[in-house]
């Protein structure tokens, strides 16, 4: 038998022992870990690596003509054949393929196939490279100056510059294709330092990561350099930037800084939603000698307008594009629709509404009440004149939505009321406790929580939870079949002081499409009055869709320019609001 110190030294050296060995175990263990989080993160390198697409972009004279020289570099396909994704028809514009020149790979020996109708460059290499460089350029391919059509293409000019990425950046298809997400960065190479750059991703910066973005993202944004001011501010923390060059006529870039600044707190504030850590607006200038034009496109992450520089440029018609584009970021793209020209009603037509009333609550350019009345009443004559104003819902497809102003137009008009008598109807019925607002914060958040996207069944059963009655059968009879809304009933029913009839928009006469000539012109119509004749041939004309706006036509007689002037208006039972302080009273209690 031990004794007594025996005993405790042997206890000593196997306690030591034990120690010993947990930390031989717990060094081993924490090897291991650090081997799996090095594979972890080496792999994650790896796969970061082999989806990246490297661009050097910089400005070259060729011929004393403006181009950008781009270099693009990417792991490509190992099988020796790589295809470029490079939209040769897209947003309305055909032969974009002709904007880029001089496609070549850098240094390999191989082909470049062009294959129009698919968009794409076929590019064939050797097999198993690590990296392949490609360079080409990007032309402007129309003559100055810009028209306002001609906007989608690139504009590359020695002061400046502005394209849509996917008339700019060849995309790998292989690393790029529907679902998979990729990592892009761009060198903006041996700009002079006054040469301002900016685009959907940010501003002011020679190096650029855009990381996890998919295709429709990345392609959806713009890029611009050169004479540009950039105006920088933050709503709420969040980046905001307004990009304009030129002298503008008919307004003072802090004007339009603060149409663009409130449009946005107060739409987020209304979805409740301030995730956007970036944004831009960006605006130019396009040449108009009489009359106003303009349009804008929703991007990622930034609105681009284009408008004419002139005097007769409507702030308010702008204020309208900003507000009605940027609802998009919400209705549209955050609440998404299962069919897509099907559903247009509520994409389009109910934030055609929320337009006009967001403006007006929040008094965006000073536009107070009677602005909103206006515009009910202006969407009204237009639905009801339009020669498909009672087409079912189903007939707004695909082909008459984008061929054919009035199908365009149709579900516009037609959501806006529906959304107008659902909002007020819902405020009574309830007593102002709840309105529309209510239904479609439900939507946003159930397509953020949810993923639920709009159809017929759901956004009945939704508004259905804020009235006493069911909906159905009105939804049925005014969106699905197409009929038009009882509006003498609709406001007795709200009390609205109303006119049974009002001048609606008519041209008076309809133009050849062969000759561009006058034909079937209406002896009673103003345009006849004005002088307009059959026969007469259009150069240019300028007009809106409303009454009250006077239209410019410009013919060719015997040889030379002439330019009419008159309201395009005629007289219809149309009935509309009367603009007085009760209706404004009773629509914003």
């Amino acid at each position: 038998m031990r004794s007594l110190k025996e005993r405790i030294i042997f206890l000593q050296r196997l306690r030591f022992s034990v120690v010993f060995n947990r930390t031989i175990k717990t060094v081993f263990m924490k090897k291991v870990f650090i081997s799996i989080v090095s594979l972890i993160l080496f792999t994650l390198i790896s796969c970061q690596e082999s989806n990246k697409i490297d661009y050097s972009v910089s400005l070259h004279q060729t011929d004393s003509v403006a181009n950008l020289l781009i270099d693009l570099s990417f792991k490509p396909n190992k099988e020796g054949t790589t295809t470029l994704f490079f939209q040769d028809k897209a947003w309305g514009q055909e032969n974009l393929h002709q904007v880029a020149k001089g496609l070549k790979i850098k240094d390999h020996v191989g082909e470049i196939i062009q294959q129009k109708d698919s968009n794409q460059f076929i590019i064939r290499h050797a097999k198993n490279l690590d990296k392949i460089h490609i360079s080409y350029q990007i032309v402007q391919d129309t003559k100055e100056p810009i028209k306002l059509a001609e906007t989608y293409r690139p504009i590359i000019q020695k002061k400046y510059f502005k394209v849509f990425s996917h008339n700019l950046f060849m995309l790998p298809e292989h690393l790029t294709e529907e679902g998979k997400k990729f990592t892009v960065e761009i060198n903006w190479k041996e700009f002079d330092k006054d040469y301002k750059i900016a685009n959907s991703f940010g501003y002011s910066k020679q190096q650029q990561k855009i990381e996890n973005i998919t295709r429709e993202k990345f392609h959806s944004a713009f890029f611009a350099g050169g004479d540009f001011r950039i105006h920088p501010f933050k709503i709420d923390g969040n980046q905001v930037t307004f990009v304009i060059r030129g002298e503008w006529k008919a307004f003072q870039d802090s004007t339009m800084i603060q149409i663009i600044r409130k449009t946005l707190k107060t739409q987020r504030d209304f979805w409740k939603d301030h995730s956007q850590n970036y944004f831009s607006v960006a605006m130019l200038p396009t040449k108009l000698e009489r009359g106003s034009e303009f349009q804008g496109s929703a991007l990622t992450n930034s609105f681009l307008v284009s408008a004419s520089n002139n005097e007769y440029l409507e702030l308010d018609g702008l204020t309208y594009l900003l507000n009605h584009e940027l609802q998009h970021n919400w209705n549209g793209n955050t609440i998404l629709r299962e069919k897509e020209e099907e559903h247009y009603w509520f994409s389009e037509g109910f934030t055609d509404y929320y337009t006009y009333k967001n403006i007006v609550t929040n008094r965006i350019n000073n536009l107070d009440k009677s602005y909103y009345v206006d515009g009910i009443n202006q969407i009204i004559r237009n639905l009801y004149i339009s020669p498909v104003k009672e087409v079912p819902n189903k007939e707004i497809n695909y082909k008459n939505f984008w061929s054919s102003h009035d199908y365009n137009k149709l579900p516009y008009r037609r959501g806006a009321l529906f959304a107008f008598y659902l909002d007020h109807l819902i405020k009574k019925e309830s007593k102002n406790q709840y309105s529309l607002d209510n239904v479609m914060l439900d939507f946003k958040n159930n397509a953020v929580e949810k993923g639920l996207k709009i159809n017929h069944p759901y956004f009945i059963k939704t508004v259905n939870k804020y009235l006493q009655r069911d909906i159905k059968s009105f939804f049925d009879k005014h969106i699905e079949d197409g009929k038009l809304f009882d509006l003498q009933s609709i406001f007795n029913e709200f009390s609205l002081n109303h006119n049974k009839s009002c001048e609606v928009f008519d041209l008076g006469f309809e133009v050849n499409q062969n000759d561009g000539s006058v034909e079937k012109i209406d002896l009673k119509s103003n345009a006849h009055k004005a002088g307009i004749r059959n026969g007469n041939v259009i150069n240019s004309w300028s007009y809106m869709y409303d009454p009250t706006k006077i239209a410019q036509v410009t013919v060719l007689k015997n040889g030379t320019e002439k330019v009419f002037e008159f309201y395009p208006a005629k007289e219809a039972n149309i009935p509309q609001l009367k603009n007085n302080t009760q209706n404004q009273k009773i629509l914003f209690e």
